[in-house]
């Protein structure tokens, strides 16, 4: 896991990342603290990348994707930061290795096979759990129909939790169910195979593929890698970051998530831009003066509270005789809004009393001050996961670079072993 960040303002960008990776094995996982996140993307101009989750795009270790694009890119430059993550997109869209039939079947297997194994873990109540019957032994057949059941139900959750409401992967929108069931027939029948040797039911051969179809076309990724963007282009005086999320290559399709609205850009009306990434939370207490997770939980008893409210009243009403009709109608009342109202009053003031003080902080910022900010947030997530996880999945050193309009990019900290030039 990861934890980086960005912080940005007229006079340049400091970003900073740690250096843990986790590598699973079969007895848990391993975690290294050797991993650089930052990568320069350009011998010449002011733009480098950070990178979190996977540390590979289609088996190409990140690190050296942007070494090769890099020696493509030589001296060439571009008038906007946007136009650089247009180019890298194109670079590993036309990368050979990732347009290799066999390397994209293999990312398809991947993305079959851990779509199977979160239907099995989302499956309600789990596959393995007891099945039995009060009045008689349930037959292989009416266990396999259960099983089906379960399985539909993982499917559903799946859908319902994680994919409905997402956007359609831009070059998937012209993607028929057609092409898909004819494009991943080997491999259905291979998922098949594997239910069999599971002891599940065989026979939901187009539940599964409509269940992996609504999912490869979603913008939500179980497997991907982010990549956030930092520096200038060449018309550009102030700097900018754009995030960037990248799963693989299949059908030479690239399945990738770029967000317009999700652009941190520096100018008139935006002086200063502190953006985490990865793991967040920590973080954003500090960023924000409490946690998202006390933030959520109020969320969750304020809601509560308003219903069983709700309830007291309408019991209230009952006991004092008022009639059935005036308690139904106090039953049917929409608190959303109240609630809408509460979660805005509280955001308001955390913005009013924290956010735009730090910011109007940070506008002012040297990079020194920048750098020792950026590299004090990376550090107080290593250190809250040291004290309560059971994985250290922050750590390691912490690395610091600086990217300025006139200087370009400099490391400020880096591990011994890799200069990183």
């Amino acid at each position: 896991m990861t934890a980086i960040v960005g912080i940005l303002n007229k006079t340049g960008a400091v970003i900073a990342a740690d250096s843990a990776t986790t590598v699973p094995r079969d007895q848990g996982n391993r975690i290294y603290n050797n991993a650089t996140k930052i990568l320069r993307l350009s011998d010449t101009q002011p733009v480098a990348i950070m990178h979190f989750h996977h540390t590979e795009f289609m088996g190409i270790p990140i690190s050296l994707l942007a070494s090769m694009y890099r020696k493509k890119l030589g001296t060439r430059s571009f008038g906007t930061l946007k136009e650089y993550v247009d180019d890298f997109l194109s670079f590993i869209h036309k990368e050979p290795h990732c347009n290799d039939k066999s390397i994209q079947d293999k990312y398809l297997c991947l993305e079959i096979r851990t779509y199977y194994d979160k239907v099995r873990e989302y499956s309600v109540p789990g596959l393995d759990d007891p099945m039995e019957e009060s009045d008689h032994t349930l037959t292989d057949e009416e266990i396999l129909e259960i099983k089906k059941a379960r399985l539909i139900g993982g499917m559903n959750a799946i859908y319902e939790v994680l994919i409905e409401g997402e956007k359609t992967v831009q070059e998937f929108e012209g993607f028929t169910f057609k092409q898909f069931q004819k494009y991943a027939k080997e491999d259905i029948d291979a998922l098949i195979q594997l239910c069999e040797h599971d002891g599940l039911p065989t026979d939901m051969r187009a539940e599964w593929e409509e269940g992996l179809y609504k999912y490869l076309r979603s913008t939500f990724f179980f497997n991907g890698t982010g990549i956030v963007f930092v520096g200038y282009g060449e018309d550009e005086i102030f700097p900018s970051l754009i995030p960037i999320f990248v799963a693989g290559i299949m059908d030479g399709r690239l399945r990738y998530i770029f967000d317009p609205d999700d652009e941190s850009r520096i100018d008139s009306d935006t002086r200063s831009v502190v953006r985490p990434f990865a793991q967040t939370d920590v973080m954003n207490t500090m960023l924000r003066g409490v946690s998202p997770a006390i933030i959520e939980k109020l969320d969750d008893i304020t809601s509560d509270t308003l219903s069983n409210t709700k309830e007291r009243i309408a019991q209230t009403l009952k006991d004092s005789g008022v009639s059935e009709d005036i308690i139904a109608k106090v039953r049917e009342l929409d608190l959303d809004e109240e609630q809408k109202k509460h979660d805005d009053q509280i955001n308001d003031f955390i913005q009013q009393e924290y956010v735009e003080g730090l910011m109007d902080t940070v506008e002012n910022f040297g990079i020194t001050d920048m750098a020792n900010m950026a590299e004090s947030l990376v550090a107080i997530t290593s250190l809250q996961r040291h004290m309560t996880s059971a994985e250290e999945t922050v750590g390691g050193p912490i690395d610091v670079a600086v990217i300025t309009k006139e200087d370009g990019f400099v490391w400020l900290k880096h591990k011994d072993w890799n200069t990183g030039e």
